[in-house]
């Protein structure tokens, strides 16, 4: 693929030129669809694509602007990874309880009226 702007020959996986900058994909406003520079309609959904059309935002970075809050350093990291750890552990121990009860045919006859 070449920049529709300066011809320059791009990877079809890159955003923008690497010459002279211009985009080489809109991204769908609506969908999210990655699309040419130069596409009018959505690829993923067929609405129009507007200027406004941009990358998505990469994630914020932990302890960045807008990212996870300074308070959440390695204590509460630690606290959620053993909160998970014993939700975990929580379903193993349900079947191991599930294993040793045992039903008879009685039981099931008594059940159904037999």
């Amino acid at each position: 693929m070449n920049c529709p702007s300066c011809k320059h020959p791009c990877t079809a996986e890159r955003n923008y030129c690497g010459s002279c900058g211009s985009p080489l994909a809109r991204y769908c406003s609506l969908c999210g669809f990655r699309n040419l520079a130069a596409d009018r309609f959505c690829g993923g959904c067929g609405s129009p694509l507007g200027a406004e059309a941009r990358p998505p935002a990469p994630p914020p970075m932990p302890g960045a602007a807008g990212g996870l809050p300074d308070s959440a350093g390695p204590a509460a990291i630690d606290s959620d990874l053993d909160e998970l750890l014993a939700a975990a552990q929580e379903p193993a121990e349900a079947r191991a309880d599930e294993a040793s009860v045992r039903v008879s045919q009685d039981d099931i006859d008594s059940l159904f009226g037999d």
